[in-house]
């Protein structure tokens, strides 16, 4: 497989290619962590709402082109269905002790965690990333995201001590967003520091806009992305060429505000 986009020591590498198929590729074992934010499929209020999204029913050669889903295109079932089919392939290639990290909102999770179980990883936490303020809307208004943390086994290794399963984080600015979806850079060095050894190989299937790239050269890791939509991979190889491909090595606390981009 050729990369899409690398850095010239090859610590990053992103691969415009569908999450499930280059998986199936992966070696047993070959990564620490996982951590990505795959498309939530849960704007919708209901399954009707979401099955009439327009892209419902498409070949694959369309879906290939235009992607497999767009906001809400994807039911319930479909979308626990995939990431059932990617656990069980993080189960093959995570190490005995290798964490999974999955962004999700609250409407997911109870549809989530049993499918991502049932491919044999431990459900060990529900992490909230705890935004300062609250989006727009009506009554009691979205003020966080979660994270499911899944491990390979019962007994996991952990590398940072200091976190706790709220973190605090403001969103990207709206002058920065790169990306619908974006995560924070910092948010998401945050979560490799306590999963991933010194190091380690970090791998997100549903890279986005490759914020989890940056967050690990920030802190001096290495990670694979894989991002199946063909513009989306160019414009985070643009991004990363610009933010990430001339640092040094890991970035010193002051600099990570500059790397506010953002994954999907």
């Amino acid at each position: 497989m050729t990369p899409h986009w690398q850095t010239p020591d090859a610590a990053l590498r992103l691969y415009c290619d569908e999450a499930l198929e280059f998986l199936c590729e992966m070696e047993p074992a070959s990564v620490d962590a996982i951590i990505t934010d795959p498309p939530y499929a849960s704007g919708g209020f209901s399954e009707a709402q979401r099955k009439g999204a327009r892209g419902q029913g498409l070949r694959f050669s369309t879906r290939k082109k235009q992607g497999w889903f767009g906001s809400d295109n994807m039911g319930t079932a479909g979308i626990a269905w995939l990431l059932r089919s990617i656990a069980v392939q993080a189960f093959r290639v995570l190490p005995p002790t290798g964490s999974m990290l999955v962004f999700t909102d609250w409407r997911q999770v109870p549809n989530l965690v049993p499918a991502i179980e049932s491919a044999g990883l431990c459900y060990q936490n529900l992490l909230v990333w705890a935004k300062p303020s609250p989006a727009l809307g009506r009554g009691f208004r979205a003020q966080h995201e979660l994270v499911l943390h899944f491990t390979h086994g019962p007994v996991a290794e952990y590398y940072d001590q200091g976190a706790g399963n709220v973190i605090q984080c403001k969103r990207p600015s709206s002058t920065r967003r790169i990306h619908p979806a974006q995560k924070p850079v910092d948010l998401l060095a945050k979560l490799i520091r306590v999963v991933a050894p010194p190091d380690g190989l970090i791998l997100d299937p549903f890279a986005g806009s490759g914020a989890t790239l940056a967050a690990a050269r920030a802190t001096g890791h290495r990670a694979i992305g894989v991002e199946r939509d063909e513009a989306r991979c160019q414009v985070a190889a643009e991004y990363l060429t610009t933010y990430v491909a001339d640092m040094p090595g890991p970035a010193s606390p002051d600099q990570l505000p500059l790397l506010q981009g953002g994954t999907a």
